[in-house]
């Protein structure tokens, strides 16, 4: 196979390594620090650090990222609905807030009846929904859509992301597409969150893309997956919800394979989170009902991982009373933000001069 460039972009640190798969070892590494403004600069200054004759020899690019798993940790992500379609409304306000979902008044409920071989004994009033799903999906990035028994009947599901597409342009994405577990709900709060999460890893996969096209690398490119497997980057882009935890499944399949240990503990800390998991018998352990991180509960095939909010840039608050709360969200560190503005070291000084606090 060659050599093979790996690329991680963290909520800190963006870092690049070329490895040799016929001698089974690291060529090179670097690391640059992320920028969120404008992505592709942290990819690249991390690439210009690497030795560029090896640069040139790439074969195979694999990308692993944490933006998702922050995204989820911060509550944070593109703007998107949800479409529930025989929904009992009553049942998703009592128990939607378990798996991460918003008010009902947030969604929109389109009423149909299916019985539990997924017939449809009530159709839905299409010509209403038409008439009235543009003003619920305005300001919107993107939709998903989630129908009652719509793994045994998606078309239901199907037909409604038809209209959405077509007379709102707007990006809508099957709950069948995504799983095939049977809680609704839980299938809704998954599918909500993959489309909050298109933005995010759309503008990762397309930074990516321009920094390679400019120094003219042109190697096939696969993505890691929450279950530490590989996927195709168009895939990634339709299912964004399956690198929630590409990041961290990489550090463990990465310490597994480098300490050749068959019984360890991996523990990972960024800038964002810190990520812990178990390797037995030389495999990671892996979730058995779905990923649970930040307030989403979904049905995310994955390594099992333990993630909490608190990393290298997790901010510190002091209460008034001598109580200091740490995260979940991260801020530059001064000495970063000074680098980029100077002004501000020269504003700290004259706040430290004057005695206020």
């Amino acid at each position: 196979m060659g050599i093979g460039l790996g690329i991680d972009t963290g909520g800190t640190c963006t870092d690049a390594v070329l490895y040799d798969f016929e001698e089974g070892q690291i060529l090179a590494g670097a690391k640059a620090l992320t920028t969120k403004e404008d992505l592709a600069r942290g990819i690249g200054a991390a690439l210009d650090r690497l030795p560029p004759e090896l640069l040139r020899k790439v074969e195979r690019v694999a990308l692993s990222t944490t933006l998702a798993t922050n995204a989820c940790v911060e509550n944070k992500g593109g703007r998107a609905g949800l479409v529930f379609i025989g929904g009992e409304r009553e049942v998703v306000a009592r128990n939607g807030a378990r798996y991460g979902l918003p008010p009902a008044d947030e969604m929109y409920f389109l009423d149909a009846q299916l019985d539990g071989d997924g017939r449809v004994t009530q159709k839905p009033d299409w010509e209403r929904f038409r008439s009235e799903i543009p003003a619920y999906l305005k300001g919107l990035d993107s939709v998903a859509v989630v129908s009652y028994q719509g793994i045994r009947n998606p078309e239901l599901e199907k037909r409604a992301a038809a209209i959405m597409e077509k007379d709102c342009g707007l990006r809508a994405v099957c709950g069948h597409e995504l799983f095939w577990d049977r809680n609704y709900i839980r299938r809704g709060a998954g599918a909500l969150l993959n489309a909050r999460l298109i933005p995010v890893i759309d503008a990762f996969l397309q930074a990516v893309d321009r920094t390679l096209e400019e120094r003219e690398i042109h190697a096939p490119m696969v993505v890691v997956r929450s279950d530490g497997s590989l996927m195709s980057k168009d895939f990634s882009r339709q299912r964004p919800v399956e690198t929630i935890l590409c990041g961290p499944a990489a550090s463990v399949m990465a310490g597994m394979h480098m300490a050749g240990c068959p019984d360890c503990l991996v523990v990972d800390m960024g800038g964002t989170t810190t990520d812990i998991a178990l390797v037995r018998d030389g495999a990671p352990v892996k979730v058995t009902d779905g990923v649970t991180i930040g307030q989403w509960r979904t049905f995310v095939k994955s390594v099992d991982i333990h993630t909490i909010g608190l990393g290298g840039d997790s901010v510190v608050r002091l209460d008034g009373e001598g109580g200091v709360t740490i995260g979940p969200e991260r801020v530059m560190p001064l000495c970063a933000a000074a680098v980029r503005w100077p002004r501000v070291r020269e504003e700290l000084e004259e706040l430290a001069a004057s005695g206020r606090t």
